[in-house]
Order: structure tokens, then sequence, then C-alpha cells
């Protein structure tokens, strides 16, 4: 899945019955079963052909009859030594009972780790307190699904429900009176629920049944034990709320010639296939399914599969029966009902390739199209594994909670993320639709083909999508340089949150679906990804493929976890005749948080080379206890090195720093030559060198900067800047490293620089000294911007246009006098005829934020308008990320209250508005006041997004420097202690981040000042 900040409304349901088991987690396994065995049938509700025996649930009810008697008079204390009697022999027989009820009870098998998971008791009634949030929430080990017969119908307009039957064919792996289903705001039928068994086994007779809202199970008990290796059946009728939370099965909607057209549709992942039929719904319990969905006449359908027939029914309806999947997880499933238009191409291996969209924006998908069909063939040729279906669809929906999901077969997109207009969409939009259309293909063998046993182990699905997406584009259009790209989009933007103590291991254990939720973010997407390309370079890419084809081919059609990869990628290592432990290197990478620096000293005098490994925090002084994995925050790190003598950049030295610190009795270098490590940063960790090195690595920028290759130069601004941020190195040193950006042409140096600048800018806006800031970072820019300038073309290369975008957005920021009078003119003449003065593409996001930014009322207004009317995704998310660079206090608070209330802004869009209105500068006190004064309706609004609101909360508190806001933000979380769960990480983290920033503004805030005012001389 593609990540998107945009949440959904959660509801849950508060019948709990009095019967109601207590359930215990479990270690899934693969759950795909032998070929079903001869079934007998008798059941008059379930689809499964030949069963034995039908049970139905009987509901007896007693009618009794009140009659008013006469009485007589019982002494006081007489009457309480009864009651007190009566009351003894009452215990007394429910203990017995109990006790009975409970010794001939088989329980559910547990997960190996429920001894150390305690029993919530709590006694709270508050609904987001964790008393209704345990983690005993794994189905039971005892039951395994084989297959799934599922027929749903979604009513549209004005109703907005589904009803359905499901046909759930499972195996009984241990003795047990207990079926599990996971099931979430749906009602069922009870008058027809049907159980079933194999021919020749008796038919479970069901005991009682039990609704849990908490753990979001239905719990079936049954009179005796089901036999193990048996084969058994449920049916269900049930319907559900066809709710607008995008998730579950969801109501979209969008406009088409003054009329509204409705559509439902899905998004499962990560613990949301429950909302839409009852279900196993963890990814290790894998079955096959039968989908048929029932549609308006008048629309069509889409599902994983493809339609093998179409059956009319009464009141104008048709039911679509699509083709047995293969063996796959719940999330993964999808349907779409809509009246969407497609177009479709054959890829080169076969495969039907389909986009299917509003008709009216047909004509956008076509990119994501070849796109598409380019990918299919690539992953293939990469993994050696043939794609396993027949077609595979991509469609666009205007409403949905994620970037995109990797549903097999049929791919689910935000509109923004997969239609491309020539005449509107800039080059930046091109480049991230095919990256999250590579993301999702490479998700149907890296996720689907094979899926981890359970949530912790997330990164291995995401991850590796993440770093084939780059491989994928760099294949498809290698101008782009994409393997440069992803060192500032991956590797640096994920040092910054997997340095605070509140980071985590990328593979850690989770329980509740709020806490899955939590690890859809930066570190099990950047981080992963990062390791998966480290390893790509200290194994090679040729090893690397191979360990991934046997992985691939040993676990398809099931579950894997971590441990099974590494096993893979040693084997063939070894068979390439390199040795290395990858589980023994990994593990130190993967099971717990952080990254290292890795401190490099030469002494030239006895000829050593130091190197040292430590935790690398944002703030230096931080410390945190060692993990229980015996890792030590210690890694196996693989150091590259060049110097200037030898700047071999393909084959550079390696050093491997296992754990220890390492003294070489060699030097790397003469004392007048610079050594490099983490050549073209393929390691995941930071670098620092004594401070003689570091004058030696900023004389050579400044005097031939080709000399160092150009991930590199990106690398020593980032590093250098970071270092200084956390109190490893002076400022004076760290931003000696920008002076040479004077002359520096290419793309990558520049992006990374602005970005590590970025906080320096938000911790000086409000000081005194802001102007040395601003003057220093305009000089640095004035030659790039008169060689770049305002030409844009679109037959310039790529990463030209990218470039400039950059470059003019900085200069407008910073206040460059000709940027923003450009910016001004161009919109003006815009405003007066949209349709002759039309803007480049590339410039829209430039002229409007600055237009917007240094204009009035009048500039937004217009800008809003256009908004309103554009049905171009892309367009309309240009205007919106505009609207918020006012610098009117009184229009940033209407659009934040628009951000919650205007049928204008999707919900999907909400909490960027806000977001990005809390990184104005004019707009963060204003977004924080309205945050905390509309949290409960903010928290309920994105209750259970992926991801919690962490990017709000981020952006909220970024710049938060003083102890003033420091107070305000541990009192905004004592306040709402019980309401915080779904940004519970996110607050840790800003609580975190505030206290180094207050760190950082006394320690160097003056070295700051007196580099600039130096410089400025």
């Amino acid at each position: 899945m593609s990540l998107s900040d945009t949440s959904t409304p959660n509801a849950e349901s508060t019948t709990v019955s009095a019967n109601s088991d207590a359930s215990v987690p479990h270690t899934a396994s693969n759950a795909t079963a032998a070929p079903e065995r001869h079934l007998q049938k008798t059941s008059t509700t379930a689809a499964a052909p030949h069963l034995s025996q039908s049970t139905t649930l009987q509901n007896d009810t007693d009618t009794h009859s009140q009659k008013l008697q006469l009485g007589y008079y019982v002494p006081k204390n007489v009457l309480v030594g009864y009651v007190m009697l009566v009351t003894v022999i009452i215990v007394m027989i429910a203990l017995v009972t109990g006790f009975a009820v409970r010794s001939s009870c088989s329980p559910p098998t547990p997960h190996p780790a429920e001894g150390i998971i305690a029993s919530n008791t709590s006694t709270s009634t508050r609904p987001d307190s964790a008393a209704l949030r345990p983690r005993d929430i794994r189905l039971p080990l005892d039951i395994f699904p084989v297959h799934t017969k599922l027929e749903i119908r979604p009513i549209l307009s004005p109703e907005f429900k589904f009803v359905g039957e499901v046909d759930i064919t499972f195996i009984c792996k241990n003795a047990t009176r207990v079926l599990v289903l996971h099931a979430k705001d749906l009602a069922v039928n009870e008058s027809a629920m049907g159980f079933n068994a194999e021919e020749g086994n008796p038919v479970p007779v069901l005991h009682n049944w039990a609704d849990d809202p908490v753990r979001q199970f239905w719990k079936f008990t049954f009179k005796e034990n089901l036999r193990v290796g048996v084969k058994y059946n449920v049916s269900l009728k049930f319907q559900g709320k066809l709710n607008d939370d995008l998730r579950g099965f969801y109501r979209s909607k969008y406009e088409r010639d003054g009329t509204t057209s409705w559509i439902a549709t899905t998004q499962f992942q990560p613990t949301d296939a429950r909302r839409a039929f009852p279900c196993f719904d963890e990814p290790g319990m894998k079955s096959t399914f039968d989908i048929t969905i029932v549609r308006p006449a008048n629309m069509i359908s889409i599902s994983n599969m493809e339609i093998i027939r179409q059956d009319t029914r009464a009141d104008n309806l048709v039911a679509d029966v699509y083709n047995r999947t293969l063996p796959m997880s719940t999330y993964l499933l999808a349907f779409v009902v809509c009246e969407f238009s497609s177009k479709e191409k054959l890829a080169d291996n076969g495969v039907k390739v389909r986009v299917w969209s509003r008709p009216d924006a047909l004509n956008q998908a076509e990119f994501a199209l070849d796109v598409a069909c380019q990918m299919l063939v690539y992953f293939e040729t990469y993994f050696g594994i043939p794609f396993p279906l027949t077609k595979l669809d991509l469609i666009a929906v205007p409403d949905f909670i994620a970037g995109a999901m990797e549903n097999w077969g049929a791919v689910v997109f935000r509109e923004v993320l997969m239609l491309y207009d020539n005449e509107t969409s800039p080059a930046s939009s091109k480049q991230l639709i095919a990256i999250v259309v590579a993301h999702e293909v490479a998700h149907q063998w890296f996720g689907n083909l094979v899926t981890p046993k359970w949530w912790d182990t997330l990164w291995l699905n995401e991850g590796f999508a993440s770093f084939l997406e780059y491989q994928g584009v760099e294949f498809a259009f290698p101008s782009w340089h994409m393997a440069q790209q992803f060192v500032v989009d991956n590797l640096h933007v994920t040092f910054e949150p997997d340095a605070l103590t509140t980071s985590h291991a990328i593979s850690l254990p989770v329980y509740h679906p709020d806490e899955i939720g939590e690890i859809f973010d930066r570190i099990s997407y950047g981080k992963g990804c990062s390791l998966i390309r480290m390893m790509r370079y200290f194994l090679g890419e040729e090893t690397l493929k191979k360990g991934l084809k046997n992985y691939l081919t040993a676990f398809s059609y099931s579950n894997a976890e971590q441990d099974d990869l590494w096993r893979h990628l040693t084997e063939a290592g070894r068979q390439d005749g390199k040795y290395v432990d990858i589980k023994m290197v990994m593990d130190s990478w993967t099971l717990q948080m952080g990254y290292p620096v890795v401190t490099i000293t030469q002494d030239h005098v006895n000829k050593l080379v130091k190197f040292y490994q430590q935790h690398f925090f944002l703030d230096n002084n931080a410390t945190v206890e060692a993990d229980s994995n015996d890792q030590g925050h210690s890694w196996h790190v693989p150091v590259s090195i060049i110097t200037a003598a030898d700047r071999s950049y393909d084959k550079p030295k390696q050093v491997w720093l296992s754990k220890e610190n390492k003294t070489v009795n060699e030097l790397l270098s003469s004392q007048n030559e610079w050594i490099l490590a983490n050549v073209r940063e393929t390691g995941y960790y930071r670098v620092n060198y004594d401070e003689r090195n570091w004058k030696l690595l900023i004389t050579q920028l400044n005097t031939d900067r080709t000399k160092i290759d150009v991930i590199n130069r990106a690398q020593i601004v980032d590093d250098a800047l970071s270092l200084a941020r956390a109190g490893y190195l002076e400022y004076g040193i760290a931003l000696s490293t920008t002076e040479y950006l004077v002359g520096e042409q290419d793309f990558l140096p520049w992006v990374s620089c602005l970005k590590a600048l970025e906080f320096v800018d938000a911790m000086m806006q409000n000081s005194e000294h802001y102007g040395l800031l601003k003057n220093y970072i305009l000089r640095q820019l004035r030659p790039i911007y008169i060689i770049l300038g305002w030409g844009d073309s679109l037959t310039e290369a790529h990463i030209q246009q990218l470039q400039r975008v950059e470059i003019l957005h900085a200069a407008c920021y910073f206040g460059h006098d000709n940027c923003v009078e450009n910016a001004k003119q161009i919109y003006t003449r815009w405003m007066s005829n949209p349709e002759q003065h039309k803007i480049s593409a590339n410039l829209k996001s430039v002229v409007y934020c600055n237009a917007i930014r240094y204009g009035t009322s009048d500039e937004w207004d217009f800008a809003w308008e256009q908004y309103k009317k554009s049905s171009i995704a892309g367009e309309k998310r240009q205007f919106l990320t505009a609207l918020t660079c006012s610098r009117e206090p009184w229009i940033l608070n209407r659009l934040l209250e628009w951000s919650l209330t205007s049928q204008h802004i999707r919900k999907q869009d909400g909490d960027l508005v806000m977001s990005l209105i809390a990184q104005n500068a004019v707009g963060r006190y204003l977004t924080w006041n309205f945050v905390r004064d509309r949290w409960s309706e903010i928290r309920l609004r994105y209750a259970g997004v992926i991801g919690g609101l962490s990017h709000l909360i981020s952006g909220l508190t970024r710049s938060f420097n003083t102890a003033f806001e420091l107070r305000e933000l541990e009192a905004f979380i004592d306040d709402n202690r019980d309401s915080i769960s779904i940004a519970q990480r996110a607050l840790s983290q800003a609580v975190e981040k505030s206290k180094a920033n207050i760190s950082w503004r006394k320690r160097s805030m003056s070295q700051i000042t007196r580099w600039l005012e130096n410089v400025r001389k």
C-alpha cells in the first residue's frame, strides 16, 4: 500500500454477550489446505455442496404469568437467614457447574506469547479507554479457513447499506468447541445461521453465540468438540452500513453533468475486511474465495478475478459471478460497484491490464496504464516468476484513505496518484504516479503471492515494495535518475524520526488494530527500503535477486517471516561465494530501533585508523535502555570507503564494523588527503570525521566538487547539518559544507541542503537573527536561480524540470524580489483570462502559492473558485495546497473550519489542509488552537486512519522550541489521555522533539548567529 496522510472515523457496536469466552492470541500459520473432500448437502442456507446435516440456532422464549397472592408475616431475622442460605446454595451450584463446563470444554489453543500478556482489568468506561483495547485479539490456532463463498449487494442512495451471505468452509486443527470469526459493525440474521460437517461426521450443534465488539469477534460455542482434521461449514446472512468512513465497504461520490454519481468500494488493509463480511481477518489465514457481486443493471462491478458469468435477478439487478481466487488473505480482497469507464491494453507477458475511472477522466489514465504494463513485465523478469493472474485492474476512486492499495488483481488508487493530464499535471506528478504504480505492481509478488504471517513484519511488504518501485521506474525512465533520488526521498527523510528515543524497530510486536495502523509509517516504509538497498550493495544485485526468487517460490500462496527470507538470502550468498550470515547482520537492524553514527579518525602519528559507532539521537544527551532482543544498540555496519587518491566509487574499500569499535593498523590516506565513508550513501548510517578531514572535504567541494560523487555531495551536507543539529558537530563546520552550493548546479545536493535547512529555518523564524539566515540562503540561491529562470519547457530533461520548481519555491519563500514579482505578475495575467493566459503545469504550484502568500483575499478567492470548478484531481490538489499559503489569519481560520465542514473538501484531504496550515508560520498557532478546540471532532473523524494522525501532529509541533510550548503540549496530552490512542506515538515523539528543540536553542542559536555574521563580512 502507498502511504497517504488521510483518516477515517470509527464506530463500535456496544452489544456484548455475557456468554462470550475470552480469546487468546496465536501465531498464524499457512492456512492453505488440501483439496476439499466430498461433502453431502442438507442445509437450506449453506452454499457448500453435499453437507450431511444442518443445525439452526433456536431462540427459546418462555412466557411467565405473574399472579397477585396474599402473604403472611415472616420475622425479619428469619427472612435474612433464608436469603443467606439461598445465596450460599446458588454460589455453590454456580461454582460446581462452572468447573464442570470448563473441564468438559477444550480451550482455544493460545499464541505462545499469551503468558506474558496481562489481562486488562481496568473498569474505565470511557470509549477510548485502554480497557476497550485489549491485546488478546488474535484468532485461536484451532481452526483455519479453506474456502469462502461470498455474495454481497450494496444498496446505494438513499439507504446506503449492504446485504450479504457468506459460506465458509474451515478445517479443525485442534479439538475445540469454539469457532471465532472477525466481524465489525455488522448485523447477523440469527434465524439463518447454518452449520454443517463433512459426510460421515456429526453436525455441530450450537450452544450459544456472542458478539464481542471490543475484540471484533463473533464467537460460536458448540455443545461438543469439533473433530480434528474434519472440514466444517458455517453459513451466515448479514448486513451493514455502506459508510463514509473510507474503510471497510464504503461509499464515495462524484459529480457528473450536475448529478451525483455514487460508488461502493472497499479498503480492507489492515483489519477492515471484517467490516464487510464475517471472516478470518488475519494475513496468515489464507483461503480461496468465490465472490458474487449483485448490482443495479446500469452499473458495473470490479473484483480481484475475471467475471465468469452474469445472472439476471429480480428488481433490475445483475449478479456478477467471479472466478475463484488463488489462496489469499482477506485484506487483499476488493469489490467496486460504479459507473466507471475503462481502457485496456495487453502487456507483453499476455496479461490484460485495464484502467477504470470516472468517464470524464478516463483520458488521464493512459500514463498509468502504460507504466503498469511495463512494470508487470519488469517484475516478472526481475523475480523470475510469472504473474499468476490473467488480468490486472487499476481503479481510480475519488475518495480513498490511502495513496493506493495493492488488492490482488484489482489495485485501487486515490485519483491524484493515478490520473495524469498532459496539460495540467507537472513533472513531479508524473514521477509520483509512476512510483506508486510500480509500488503496487511490485506488491503483486511481494505481499500478495507471499504474505507476512502477521503485521509485526509489515516492513517485508512495504519495505520491499518501496525499494522495488525505484528499481522499476529507473528501468522504465533511466533519465529520471531514480537511484539518486532515492537518497533524498527515502533515506534522509527516515533518518529524522528514527533518531528519536520514541522510534520503533521495523519488526515489532503489534496486537490491537490501532497499534497495527500506527506502524504504517516512515520507519516501515523508508527504513525498510533503505535496509534492503544496503543489502543489495553488500550482497550484490544478482545474489539478492536469486535469494528473493527462491524465497518467493518456496512460500508462494502462503505466509512467511523475516527469518525465512534471511535463510534464503544467506544460502544464495553462499552459492555465490559470499559468506555473510544475513540473519545475524539484519537482526541488528530490524529488531532494534535507530541507527549508528560511525565516527572515523586517523592518527597519523601512530598510523592508526579508528572506527567508532554510537546510537545517533537528535539530542546527543538522550539515552535509551537496551532492548530485550540483546542487540545492545550496536549494529553490524558495512562501511565503504574511498580516498582522494583512490576514488573508486564503483569498487570502494569495505570494512565490516561488527558491533564493536575497530582499529586498523593502516592509514587510509595521507595527512593532506580526505577520506569519504558510506560511498554513495548505500548504508543506513551517518558518518562523522575528525575536524581535519571535514575541512579537507569542504576544501574539495569548494575547489572541484565533481571529484565527489553527486550522491555523496548530498550526503555530506545532510550528515553535517544533522550532526550539528544533534550536537555531535559544530555548526561552523556544518554550515561551511553549504558554501560551495553557490556554484552547484546538480539537483540532488540542492534538494538535500534545502530539506536539511528546513529545521534551522523553523527554529529561527521568530528569532531576531532570522534575517541573517534568509540573506545567506538567498545569496547561495542567486546563481542557480539565474541559470534556471522561469522559462519552463516540457522538452527539458525531467530532472531539470524538478530542480527549477525546487529552486523557485525556495527563492520565493525566502523573499527573492524577482521571484515574488514574477509569481504575482503571472497570476494576475491568469486571473484576467484563465483560458488565454494559462500557466505552465510545472510552475503552477510556485505561482499559486506565492501569489496568494504575498497577495490579498482577491487572489485567494479566485483560487478557491477555480478549485471548486476543476474536475482534475491533480489540479485540485495544487489549488488546495496553495490556499494554505495565505498569511491572513482570518483566511486561514476559515479554511481550517472548512477542512472539517465544507462539502468541497473531501474527508481524505481535511487533515492535509490542517497539516499544511500548521507548517505556515502564520498558521502554526492558529492550527494548534483549532486542533485543541476541536480535538473530539477531529479524532472521531480520523479514528482508525492508517498511520494515525502522525502527519498532522508532526506538522503541528515541528517548530515547538520553548518551555511554554512544551507545557501546552504536555497539558493537551494529559487532558486527553483517554482519547489520543490514534496519535499516541506521534504525540510522544512530538514531546521528545520539543525537548530536543529547546536544547538546540540553548546550544546552537549563538553558534549559527556567529557564523552567519562572519560569512556576511
